[in-house]
């Protein structure tokens, strides 16, 4: 009898642990919530229509060649634009849950797409397959980072020389989540982090009335 107390003490503690492992993942990404949830959202038709995703990418400056990491992919609404720009190159589709790689691969199955890498991310690293990023992508993501300034130390780290880390994100004052304020990211903040991973802005686009989108380089 002792023994089956001590086992279910055990199995007990054990499913707490993991519960508290689970929890703290969760609470990584902030306003997670479940791919197929997202993608609605994601996919609405007014979103994307919002998006001008060919006016984005033609300003990126692209190479043919180029490796381009797509920092929370999503559905891969950028992913499969940019694996066009570069058709010599490659695009890292990262994302942190399973459920979009999943979309991601059947949309470039169905365009004959077959230059996009899925990565599964971590919260506080990329894990990116390579050091040999030309441009790192934010497109409405770096909110959703708990810890931004770590998160772009990493990014940093996978860039080439002369590589590019590129943010659109809302301005604080037009953000959606002004009642949230851990999900506002100004232009200003961004700034700091990007400064203390070794990089400064080199181009400030203006395209949206309501985000700023800014290249970031090396100093």
């Amino acid at each position: 009898m002792r023994c089956r107390v001590v086992r279910r003490a055990c199995f007990l503690a054990t499913a707490v642990v993991a519960s508290c492992v689970l929890s703290a993942a969760v609470d990584a990404q902030l306003a997670s919530r479940p791919a197929a949830e997202w993608t609605k959202t994601l996919e609405s038709p007014e979103r994307v229509a919002g998006l001008r995703t060919s006016e984005v990418i033609a300003r990126l400056n692209l190479k043919p060649g180029d490796v381009v990491a797509d920092l929370g992919a999503g559905t891969g609404l950028f992913s499969l634009p940019l694996a066009k720009a570069v058709p010599a190159g490659r695009v890292y589709s990262v994302e942190l849950d399973e459920g979009f790689l999943t979309q991601i691969r059947g949309k470039a199955k169905t365009e004959n797409v077959t230059n996009i890498v899925p990565v599964l991310g971590k919260f506080t690293d990329p894990a990116l397959p390579g050091r040999d990023v030309d441009v790192a992508f934010f497109h409405d993501v770096l909110h959703h980072v708990e810890n931004r300034e770590a998160y772009l130390k990493s990014v940093a780290g996978y860039l080439k020389p002369g590589g590019r880390i590129v943010v659109i994100e809302f301005n604080a004052a037009d953000s959606p989540h002004k009642a949230e304020p851990a999900l506002v990211v100004s232009k200003e903040q961004t700034a700091a982090w990007m400064a203390a991973a070794g990089l400064v802005p080199s181009e400030d686009i203006q395209l949206f009335p309501d985000k700023y989108f800014v290249v970031y380089r090396r100093k």
